[in-house]
């Protein structure tokens, strides 16, 4: 069973690690990280704005704890604004931060993902 020290409750779901993708990318490109900022710290606004706590999700993996993907996913639910601009940005982002990837460590995200949320 999933845990949490601050008691969170809602159910996690991933299909990726971003946090390993994003580590990754930002070894290899000295720019990926700051390229990210302003679009993190605009899914962390509007969270704020919609009281969104990632920290609410019981995770299993420490590292996985107050994931932008917890964000990520309630935002999908609870902001217009949000899908309008992920639906714009996420894809063109996506193929930036997959071409700094290999195949393989893509499917390795995919794995750590599946094997830190199973059931």
């Amino acid at each position: 069973m999933a845990v949490s020290p601050r008691g969170g409750t809602k159910k996690a779901r991933c299909g990726g690690c971003t946090i390993r993708l994003v580590r990754r990318c930002s070894d290899r490109a000295w720019w990926f990280a700051p390229a990210r900022w302003p679009l993190v710290t605009g899914m962390r606004l509007l969270a704020k704005y919609h009281a969104i706590d990632p920290n609410d999700y019981a995770v299993r993996r420490e590292e996985c704890r107050g994931c932008l993907r917890f964000i990520k996913t309630e935002l999908k639910d609870r902001s217009p604004a949000f899908v309008w601009l992920n639906d714009r940005i996420n894809p063109r982002f996506n193929r930036l931060r997959n071409s700094l990837l290999t195949p393989e460590e893509l499917a390795e995200a995919k794995r750590f993902a599946k094997e830190a949320f199973e059931d």
